[in-house]
């Protein structure tokens, strides 16, 4: 799996980058998302919970999967700005079972 970063864009108002990822899993299924946050947590130096997946595409038949990704500078600001369905997939916040 390669990750290459297309676009960088510095939020400052919301205190986050915004990614666009392009990644190449020719030959490989379909990386899971763990895999991938782990991936761009360590390319922009970040921890894996102030990093928020928000959408994955997989392109048929190419094996090439393009997504969007949301680097906070702490998780606390990842929390107060996210929807809590993202962070929950992304495994900023834990899943509360009742």
């Amino acid at each position: 799996m390669k990750i290459k970063i297309d676009k960088k864009t510095e939020n400052k108002l919301l205190d986050r980058m915004e990614l666009d990822v392009e990644i190449d899993h020719q030959g490989e299924p379909v990386p899971t998302r763990d895999a991938v946050l782990a991936r761009v947590a360590a390319e922009v130096n970040k921890e894996k919970n102030q990093v928020v997946l928000i959408k994955m595409q997989t392109m048929f038949g190419i094996g090439i999967t393009r997504a969007t990704i949301h680097a906070y500078n702490t998780s606390e600001r990842a929390i107060e700005v996210e929807r809590k369905h993202l962070l929950k997939r992304s495994g900023v916040l834990e899943d509360k079972k009742e």
